[in-house]
């Protein structure tokens, strides 16, 4: 037997100090207090994903065993089957739960500037939501995976609730009900790859389904992948579910909203890398997965020209681009997953400029919807710069960081024989510009015909955020290995468990 390494001491403090940190805020409730646990709280957690090291972490303390010596090990490295249920922390896990981390951390401070009552239990949902979401990018066995988006899933509706408005209470209760229907279906997802092949971790199903092949097993492995399917289509959004997560980001609030998105493409990558880990080998598994993109990205994009409200423009754009996330994913190419994992590292980002954006709106008044014209950009340049920037990025426009993403994977359809695909990726760019400058000219830019607050006092938590994200799209943008060295490595083996 080898020497057993220390699990990894960062990975259960990722997860444990927002749990912890929902328990406490939630006992306080009103208290003052709350805004500085909560704080240092969000502040700890993002530095502890800067410095921590790569590696896994073990929750059951069993061995892999090597059918070639017949040694039981805890090395990651020996290609044994792993007995275990664990999770991994390696680059592309680090700069995506850096990216949440660091919206965790605005999202905390806007949230106690500019609400009064029942902080705590509010403050806990927004906890409990980025948890879900660290675990499920750092899961490698069934079991986790299924807890962790069952949890997401109900902490969603809390989040929405917040809010407080009859929208928001529709919206949860829809999501609610499809939750159990959804968690049931990947709870029976996981019971047949684990009768299948005798195992929950991810690795080992992957090893049994390559060595010893399932047989006679096919249909039930597209049973189960077809209960994946519904459960990835849940929680991304994805069509024909999209109207549930819409509702969802545009009853929330926007600093909940840049929370719930991250959470939304950490689950749409972990579980597509999963599904393509362990049936990516079926004939048509692939042909689902970019069918499921393509009307997802089309739908979005057009439904979001037909909304009147801001806030319900960015939430049908958040559910057209992560159409763009899972094309990247079920092209199924080096080229595709790079560039599928790196936009959804993008859309992060400059989803969350949009809607800092519209929060400052809060402070005008609410003025978000396009049927009246505020003209605010006399009241707030800032704002108005920093809003058209964030529709430039969103746009894929250079020197954003968007442009970066979406010509890989522009170049990963066509270099995978799909031309008509890069096409499309070009089309729904365009359109979400139009959408975008529509509403911001409106908002914005047209003469007045609304009355809105003269000197709103936008909170600097808003302002700072706003601009250090923007910041971050054009570096990115014009460095973007800054953001691929943490991506190239996993996909192309190096790290992935």
């Amino acid at each position: 037997m080898t020497t057993i390494p220390s699990n990894l001491w960062s990975i259960p403090l990722i997860v444990a100090i927002p749990l912890l940190a929902a328990i406490v805020v939630n006992a306080l409730y009103d208290k003052r207090a709350i805004r500085y646990i909560s704080i240092i709280s969000a502040l700890l957690t993002l530095g502890i994903s800067i410095i921590s090291p790569y590696g896994y972490h073990w929750f059951t303390g069993h061995p892999a065993f090597d059918p070639t010596t017949f040694t039981f090990t805890f090395d990651p490295g020996i290609p044994g089957f792993r007995l275990s249920l664990e999770f991994f922390f390696g680059p592309m896990q680090q700069i995506m739960i850096v990216i949440s981390s660091l919206i965790l951390v605005f999202c905390v401070i806007m949230a106690t500037s500019g609400l009064t009552k029942h902080q705590g239990p509010y403050l806990a949902m927004i906890f409990l939501l980025f948890a879900s979401a660290a675990i499920i990018i750092m899961v490698n066995d069934l079991y986790h995976l299924w807890i962790a988006v069952e949890i997401g899933s109900l902490i969603v509706v809390g989040v929405v609730v917040g809010s407080g408005t009859s929208i928001s209470h529709k919206a949860a209760l829809k999501y609610a009900y499809f939750s159990a229907i959804c968690g049931s279906g990947l709870a029976i997802a996981l019971a047949l790859l684990l009768g299948i092949t005798g195992f929950p971790n991810v690795s080992d199903v992957v090893r049994v389904i390559n060595i010893f092949g399932v047989g006679g097993m096919e249909t039930i492995l597209y049973i189960s992948f077809g209960f994946f399917i519904l459960s990835w289509m849940y929680a991304g959004g994805l069509a024909p579910l999209h109207p549930l997560k819409s509702e969802v980001y545009g009853a929330s609030y926007p600093h909940a909203t840049a929370v719930l998105q991250a959470q939304s493409k950490l689950m749409l990558v972990a579980i597509g890398i999963i599904m393509l880990r362990i049936f990516g080998t079926l004939p048509f598994v692939k042909e689902v997965m970019i069918f499921l993109s393509i009307i997802t990205m089309m739908l979005g994009v057009v439904i979001a020209l037909l909304q009147i409200d801001f806030r319900w423009i960015i939430a049908y754009l958040i559910i057209s681009h992560s159409g763009l996330v899972t094309l990247g994913i079920a092209l199924g190419t080096k080229e595709g997953i790079i560039g599928g994992i790196f936009q959804a590292v993008n859309d992060i980002i400059y989803m969350s400029v949009l809607l800092f954006c519209c929060e400052a709106l809060y402070y005008f008044g609410g003025a978000t919807s396009t049927r009246g014209s505020f003209g605010i950009a006399k009241k707030s340049p800032w704002l108005c710069a920093a809003v058209l920037l964030g529709a430039f990025a969103a746009s894929g426009i250079p020197p954003f960081n968007g442009f970066q993403s979406e010509i890989i994977l522009i170049q990963a359809s066509i270099n995978a024989g799909f031309p008509e695909i890069a096409v499309i990726i070009l089309m729904v760019s365009v359109t979400t510009l139009i959408a975008l400058l529509r509403a911001i000219y409106r908002i914005f830019l047209k003469p007045p015909e609304n009355e809105v607050a003269a000197n709103a006092q936008i909170p600097k938590s808003i302002t700072i955020g706003t601009w250090l994200f923007i910041i971050l799209t054009i570096i990115i943008g014009v460095y973007p290995d800054i953001a691929l060295r943490f991506i190239v490595p996993f996909v192309e083996g190096g790290f992935l468990p």
